[in-house]
């Protein structure tokens, strides 16, 4: 089997997770890492034992061997960089949301399609494998016709300063495309595309969504999601049909925790993660690689695309707009 090849870009938080779960999966190694910044590259490279480490993005484009790039920058230079490493002749895996607007995002795509390599946004909750059975009992009918979805995600992060990446217009700050976009995609995933869209939010006074509500309206279903900086909460989601529900524990994102509930019988399931849970969305990416793919079956370009055009919608609709789209 084929060694995968990885590099990652942008060495925040996210990246160490990331890092740590990729050095937990077979046949894959990673070899290169890059910064903005030559110290940080140097130093997270030396926590995970990585051979070169470059102190530019542009550096690393130019030299890094590898065959994937995990791209794990602010919001506003996933593009940027997603492009420059597809001229680079190198496969991405870009964080969540791919980008800041259906306009980037096609962008990133067509380049994609025209350099003909593997690009896929890392939403990695949707290969997790507590999301994988809802899927399953749904499918198997379990449920019934679906009617009903509710999916919060909140934390409070009120005392973490206008400077803040969440609170911070340039860096492509609010809840919904940090912590908003999983409650969406998960009524996405499920319903598809609603025929009505209803949101209410507050912004804080540098114009970014601080709480968020949105109803999403489908044929005889509705989807009621939340986010929020503004409180803690337990997190769970509900995923309600005529003939049974599926209850995922708190926090349902990252959670490994399932019950399905039918006949007033319950069924529980709980899954042993490969490390947090970034590790299945590694293993996607490694086996599209493989298989020569240009983009997952399981979360394609047209899912990223639709999940891009919904949230455009709700900023439309709250007045979210960011300086450099």
């Amino acid at each position: 089997m084929k060694s995968i090849r990885w590099g990652i870009i942008g060495l925040g938080k996210i990246a160490h997770k990331f890092a740590s779960d990729l050095l937990l999966i077979e046949d894959c190694n990673l070899i290169a890492v890059g910064s903005s910044d030559t110290n940080r590259a140097k130093k997270f490279a030396n926590k995970y034992n990585v051979r070169e480490s470059f102190g530019s993005y542009m550096t690393f484009f130019d030299n890094a061997k590898v065959d994937i790039v995990y791209v794990a920058s602010l919001n506003p230079n996933h593009m940027e960089l997603t492009i420059a490493s597809l001229n680079s002749g190198i496969a991405v895996l870009c964080e969540k949301p791919l980008a800041l607007n259906s306009i980037q995002v096609n962008a990133m795509i067509s380049k994609a399609k025209e350099k003909k390599l593997f690009l896929m946004e890392a939403l990695w909750t949707r290969f997790n494998p507590v999301f994988e059975q809802s899927l399953n009992w749904i499918n198997q009918g379990f449920l019934g016709k679906l009617r009903y979805i509710n999916a919060s995600f909140s934390f409070y992060g009120l005392d973490k300063g206008d400077k803040s990446r969440l609170f911070d217009l340039k860096k492509g700050g609010g809840t919904l495309l940090d912590i908003g976009i999983y409650p969406l995609f998960l009524a996405y995933k499920l319903l598809g595309m609603p025929n009505d869209i209803k949101v209410c939010g507050h912004l804080t006074k540098g114009g970014v969504d601080e709480q968020l509500a949105i109803i999403l309206d489908f044929d005889n279903a509705l989807a009621l999601l939340y986010s929020s900086f503004a409180h803690n909460e337990d997190m769970r989601a509900t995923i309600a049909g005529e003939d049974g529900e599926i209850y995922i524990d708190s926090r349902w994102h990252e959670s490994s925790n399932i019950a399905l509930v039918k006949n007033k019988e319950k069924e529980s399931k709980n899954f042993d993660f490969i490390g947090v849970g970034y590790s299945y969305e590694i293993i996607e990416a490694n086996n599209c690689l493989r298989e020569g793919k240009l983009e997952s079956s399981k979360w394609s370009h047209k899912n990223t695309t639709d999940l891009m055009f919904l949230m455009d919608a709700i900023r439309k609709e709250i007045g979210v707009v960011y300086p450099n789209e």
